[in-house]
């Protein structure tokens, strides 16, 4: 008996070495894996084993998780005009409904490595939480009569965050457009008029005016550079290749790009294609963990899709061919059915009519903004995502706006890459109907009554 108890004593305290010699190991090396107590949300999972990201202070608490999430969603919430900002709670009007939601807190909501009870957009609460603060809406708006709770995200009508787009004053504004706009149009990219502008005696350099040694290079790459966007504007190899180097890795040539484009490398390490070298994330993380490729997505991808996501893998490092970076370089990678679904669908034929006008797949996913004098490009191509609303400024260059909204509510059709009209109007622009009516008549009545 006594032999017995000494083994079972004996393998225990084995057992214990073997575990507690493995976590040691796990605390001094990249991977955490090990201590990940559950799967991250889609936003997050490419970042789950820099634990400092969020944990940056150890485990201390909601608080200290609280200033990790501000740390990259502050200014993103601040340019949506978030319409639950935290300072709405702090209200002492709003006290007690803190008891019910903590609406303060980012993680009230967005519960991390919790996957059983994560809902789309990361949301770990119930569907119909709005009920606590709005139970009474339909008292005070009869056109809310018999709607759950449930409807008020899906139905396409209310954004936490951002109502942008779906404000009362905003629908007003946009009732009864036409489907197709009289005169749709994309923004102009203007880099290169603007730069000729400013040099307008400017020639492209040619491949003989190359500052490298020509016979040291293939002649196709210098070819290819010279065609460039580059070349035009003056940007010879040496700008690049400074002192000589002549390979770079992918943290170099972000780097190395953004000496030109920092606001085109702000807005791609800010999106999965480029988050894992973002400058906020712990020092050090990128060299450890390695850069994003597209076996790591957790949406379908081709499977021959390989390589590091950098400025290069859709750009190229010579051609910087706009043209294949629209299209071609997104089909090369992406395996789903809304992407496989684009060569069948009207934009796809405006694309190829016209690629500068017509619609690619950046043009809704990397989508030019109007800033200042300028158009830049957004390299964040998960900006407009989530909830999908988000991309109706972009769809507004071409469409009206109820046929956008209904569009974009229709998962069938957002499956076929809109290839079909949406059937259906939307149901929010039946209430904005209703509602102008309402205050029509409101008006009429007091004329007469005057």
């Amino acid at each position: 008996m006594k032999s017995y108890q000494f083994k079972f004593w004996h393998y225990g305290l084995l057992l214990t070495l073997v575990v507690g010699s493995l976590a040691a190991y796990n605390l001094t090396i990249a991977d955490k894996s090990f201590f990940i107590s559950g799967e991250s949300t889609h936003g997050h999972h490419q970042i789950e084993l820099a634990c400092t990201s969020c944990h940056a202070d150890g485990f201390a608490g909601e608080k200290a998780i609280q200033q990790s999430c501000l740390n990259c969603h502050a200014e993103e919430l601040e340019l949506a005009d978030d319409s639950h900002p935290r300072k709405k709670f702090l209200d002492p009007r709003n006290a007690q409904l803190l008891e019910t939601l903590d609406a303060r807190q980012c993680v009230s909501c967005h519960t991390e490595h919790k996957q059983e009870v994560t809902r789309e957009m990361g949301v770990s609460l119930a569907g119909d939480f709005c009920f606590h603060c709005h139970s009474d809406i339909a008292e005070e708006r009869s056109s809310h009569k018999g709607m759950g709770f449930e409807t008020c995200a899906s139905a396409g009508c209310h954004n936490y965050h951002d109502n942008g787009t779906l404000y009362e004053d905003f629908l007003v504004a946009h009732v009864g457009q036409p489907d197709l706009l009289e005169e749709p149009k994309l923004p102009a990219r203007t880099a290169m008029q603007l730069w000729l502008q400013e040099h307008p005696d400017k020639q492209p350099l040619k491949v003989e005016q190359a500052d490298v040694k020509i016979s040291e290079v293939p002649v196709e790459i210098v070819t290819a550079w010279a065609q460039s966007a580059h070349a035009q504007a003056d940007v010879n190899c040496s700008k690049c290749h400074a002192d000589g180097q002549m390979q770079f890795n992918s943290i170099e040539i972000v780097e190395q790009c953004a000496s030109c484009h920092s606001e085109q490398k702000e807005s791609f390490t800010q999106g999965k294609h480029g988050m894992r070298l973002s400058s906020k994330l712990p020092e050090n993380f990128t060299e450890q963990v390695g850069v994003m490729s597209p076996h790591l997505a957790r949406v379908p991808m081709q499977s021959d899709a390989s390589g590091e996501l950098n400025c290069t893998s859709c750009h190229g490092a010579h051609e910087v061919d706009v043209k294949f970076a629209a299209v071609e370089a997104c089909l090369n990678c992406h395996n789903d059915e809304h992407s496989l679904a684009y060569k069948e669908s009207p934009h796809f034929e405006t694309w190829k009519a016209n690629s500068e006008e017509g619609v690619s797949c950046a043009s809704c996913h990397l989508p030019r903004e109007v800033d200042g004098e300028q158009v830049v490009v957004n390299h964040n191509q998960n900006h407009n995502l989530r909830p999908n609303e988000k991309m109706l400024p972009v769809c507004l260059n071409c469409h009206g706006a109820e046929f956008s909204l209904a569009a974009m509510a229709n998962k069938v059709l957002i499956s076929q890459n809109f290839k079909y009209k949406p059937e259906k109007k939307h149901k929010t622009f039946e209430l904005i109907r209703d509602r102008i009516a309402k205050i029509s008549n409101s008006k009429n009545k007091q004329t007469k009554s005057q």
